[in-house]
């Protein structure tokens, strides 16, 4: 590996569903060019972000719309090349979808689209890195819930009026707009913020995107928070009990105790709470039960 000079990216996913067998089922696509089933997957565009490019890859290989769940693994290899070997990686979700039976049409780069149970992915998927996807999916309980924890964007400096009436910067709003390209890739239903202009101003491109109705909850502002710690906590717990995916906007204090408590309780390792202006974690939970947890 050290005569590596170029390094590629790539991700791709792991999309699954409830088959008529009642037993989970996961896509894998037919590569005639290099003759083997694998999970859908391709590079990123110049400046794409990974999620992005994952859900546009398997959306595009398979013909099916999909839904982001939660993170599963970076597979790694090393492709020789004789004017220098390529370092590649594939950073692979968990997605589901809605529509499993979408129109497939078959290309000279994928010949055909196939759902099969996990134990004919095992015999199927002969790539070491399929089988690490594989391995890692099967490791968790099945998501039946996401929310996505976001902190207030960047905020005016310059305001004479009530800290809570502060509103979001010019790079705030930019801030703003690019978390909602990501965010609206989980499909939201329902959207929450504390009571802070700039929070709210933070979410509204995410509900508008989603077309959600955007509610606000003071269980996320920091004085309801300073007074009971574990209220943001619980009340994550209560909307992920409500299955399909919702996004929260809460006061930045509140968002660290509140993936730090979560992820404490349901002993999921995350070694760095802090978060910035704008930046959100994605939730994925089983039940109430926190299974997987990641920056956005």
């Amino acid at each position: 590996m050290s005569g590596t000079q170029k390094q590629v990216a790539a991700a791709g996913g792991l999309l699954w569903r409830n088959g008529e067998r009642g037993l989970v089922e996961v896509v894998a696509v037919w590569r005639p060019r290099v003759g083997n089933w694998s999970l859908p997957k391709g590079k990123l565009d110049p400046g794409e972000h990974p999620l992005a490019a994952a859900c546009r890859e398997v959306e595009e290989e398979t013909g099916i719309p999909v839904i982001p769940q939660l993170w599963l693994c970076r597979a790694e290899y090393v492709l020789p090349n004789p004017e220098g070997d390529v370092l590649k990686w594939v950073d692979y979700w968990s997605m589901r979808t809605e529509k499993p039976d979408a129109v497939f049409t078959a290309d000279d780069e994928i010949g055909e689209r196939r759902w099969l149970t996990l134990a004919e992915a095992r015999e199927a998927l002969t790539r070491p890195r399929d089988q690490e996807v594989l391995k890692a999916f099967a490791s968790l309980p099945a998501v039946t819930s996401t929310v996505i924890l976001v902190a207030p964007a960047e905020v005016e400096q310059d305001w004479d009026g009530p800290a809570v009436t502060r509103p979001l910067s010019a790079r705030g709003q930019d801030q703003a707009v690019r978390l909602a390209a990501l965010a609206s890739l989980y499909q939201p239903d329902r959207a929450f913020t504390a009571t802070g202009r700039a929070s709210v101003q933070t979410v509204e491109p995410i509900a508008q995107a989603v077309r959600c109705t955007l509610s606000g909850d003071s269980a996320f502002d920091t004085d309801a928070h300073e007074r009971n710690p574990e209220r943001s906590s619980s009340r994550v717990r209560e909307l992920a009990g409500g299955g399909g995916a919702a996004i929260v906007c809460a006061e930045p204090e509140v968002v660290c105790d509140t993936v730090a408590i979560l992820a404490d309780e349901d002993g999921v390792e995350t070694p760095d709470v802090s978060t910035r202006s704008g930046e959100a974690w994605v939730l994925s939970l089983s039940g109430q039960k926190l299974v997987g947890i990641e920056r956005l």
